[in-house]
């Protein structure tokens, strides 16, 4: 079946806009700093283990990932989810880990909340930095096992 070569270019042309728009409504990171300690770990065979009121639990190979990161004052982690789960434990300072609901919460030393949360699930998050002073992080990924490994998706802005 032969298609005209006009009707082939609006299509072309309305699927670059749908992906051009998408793209343009997710939220990089602004002011935030990631480094690899752990660049891509796996964890071949699957974990079971239940000690001290500890429960951790894989059905299958998994990817780790360390990270450091240095959110500066006023920077955004951009609104995002991970597969899997994310353990982050703050250093340094204090960040507001807000989830699609709109409703955030600072975590930092000394902070009622802790000074670590875990992000996972579907449901979009963004990790700010209000304070004055940089905030420095200690991010681990556990994520489905994938060549190559995903640990971040982007999403749109919720709030």
């Amino acid at each position: 079946m032969k298609f005209p070569r006009k009707r082939v270019a609006v299509v072309t042309g309305v699927a670059v806009c749908g992906v051009a728009a998408a793209v343009a409504v997710a939220s990089p990171p602004v002011d935030f700093f990631a480094t690899n300690l752990v660049s891509e770990a796996e964890l071949r065979e699957p974990v079971d283990i239940n000690s001290d009121g500890v429960k951790f639990q894989t059905e299958g190979p998994v990817d780790v990932r360390v990270q450091e990161v240095t959110i500066a004052p006023g920077g955004s982690s951009g609104w995002h989810h991970h597969p899997g789960m994310v353990i982050v434990a703050v250093r340094s300072g204090a960040v507001t880990f807000t989830l699609g609901e709109c409703k955030g919460a600072v975590y930092g030393i000394g902070s009622p909340n802790g000074s670590v949360f875990i992000e996972s699930g579907d449901e979009p998050g963004q990790v700010r930095n209000k304070a004055a002073k940089p905030a420095k992080l200690y991010a681990t990924y556990i994520a489905p096992d994938a060549d190559p490994g995903v640990f971040r998706l982007e999403d749109e802005p919720t709030c």
